[in-house]
């Protein structure tokens, strides 16, 4: 196989990989923060993987060159920050951030008595040699549990994510968490790709078949960023996020000591939430979130979330959208409405989302709205 395609491939990533750098680091946003790890993520990631072009024209000198190995560390947490950024629009820079540094620090002093600290043969030698010897192979697999680690830390921030979403808003379209999660979907293919490469470099002698699992990643890699291109390009106001002071019910029920019995205030304020979202219909609001209801309500947002997410049991988002269902519902059996479409109807009962829509719509009655229609239609 020749080898230049991984050359060839190299050549594409560094330029998008340096053009998604520019575009996030100099786009105007709301969102700096997350935008500046993220373009930081991808000069880190575009030196990273410079040296399948660059090799061949010219030499480094070790040390450089062993340092751009390293800073490879740094990638999973400045994913991790900009995750954390990009969900919580209240994040801020903390010293314990500094904490991601570790990775780096920890894969520099491992290094650092045979390499760093060494005389100048002592580090051709290792780096001649650095799949065999028991640094590189250290290496690998501590690169392998920080990558993981990371992964899990952010399905575990973007679970936690979702259920601020569903406890606190009507309407989660809105937000950036379908993005997120198709990340960590696509950064968990990128890392069995990775994990399948690094393990070949610990059993394989075929510089062949190594070549091949590194030009097979690196098109994986080029596929990735091509798709946060088409990303960008399609939806520039994608990033949006929540507030860090958004508690969820789970904690709230924690701090306060909240047992599962509905008391008779409780039960009051129950049945006022009710007439009003009969009465005066705030769900028709395609933006209405938990403290927009509790205000309009005159009640206190912890107080509202305890009666709908625990009282209830039922998340604030499956709350409102039985009634905007319940609208529909009544919308697509009225003859008046035969002129609107589904599409009207949807954002005429607050949903701004057709996909969102759909699902909520089939998981209450079972089928389509389309297929309602009709059915009621027959009958």
């Amino acid at each position: 196989m020749d080898f230049s395609i991984l050359g060839i491939t190299t050549i594409f990533i560094l330029f998008i990989s340096l053009l998604l750098a520019l575009f996030v680091l100099t786009v105007k946003t709301s969102n700096k923060k997350a935008n500046t790890f993220l373009g930081i993520y991808f000069l880190i990631f575009a030196i990273h993987i410079s040296v399948f072009f660059y090799s061949k024209y010219i030499t480094l000198p070790v040390v450089l060159e062993m340092l751009r190995d390293h800073i490879a560390f740094f990638t999973s947490p400045l994913l991790f920050l900009y995750l954390l950024a990009s969900i919580y629009s209240d994040f801020r820079y903390k010293h314990k951030y500094l904490l991601h540094t570790l990775p780096f620090l920890i894969q520099i002093l491992l290094f650092s008595p045979r390499f760093y600290f060494a005389d100048q043969n002592t580090r051709d030698f290792l780096l001649k040699n650095l799949n065999t010897t028991i640094e590189g192979k250290l290496s690998i697999i501590f690169g392998l549990l920080v990558a993981f680690f990371y992964l899990v830390a952010m399905f575990v921030e973007l679970k936690k994510y979702k259920q601020l979403l569903l406890e606190n808003y009507s309407n989660k379209s809105a937000f950036n968490y379908k993005w997120l999660y198709q990340l960590l979907i696509i950064l968990s293919i990128i890392f069995s790709f990775s994990f399948f490469k690094q393990a070949y470099k610990f059993y394989g002698t075929n510089i062949e078949i190594l070549n091949t699992l590194r030009i097979m990643l690196t098109l994986v890699l080029l596929g990735f960023l091509t798709w946060i291109v088409l990303k960008s390009m399609y939806y520039p106001n994608l990033f949006r996020n929540i507030n860090t002071k958004h508690i969820s019910i789970k904690g709230i029920v924690k701090e306060n000591n909240i047992v599962h019995i509905v008391n008779k205030n409780a039960k009051d304020d129950i049945n006022r939430l009710l007439i009003f979202m009969k009465k005066e219909e705030p769900y028709l609001d395609a933006t209405l979130t938990l403290q927009k209801l509790a205000e309009q309500l005159g009640l206190p947002n912890r107080t509202l979330s305890v009666l709908i997410n625990h009282n209830l049991n039922q998340r604030f988002f499956d709350f409102i959208n039985q009634f905007r269902i319940e609208k529909a519902k009544k919308m697509l059996l009225n003859s008046n409405n035969a002129k609107l479409t589904i599409q009207q109807i949807m954002y005429d009962v607050g949903f701004n989302s057709k996909s969102s829509f759909y699902t909520a719509f089939k998981k209450e009655t079972g089928v389509t709205p389309s297929e309602y229609k009709k059915r009621s239609h027959i009958e």
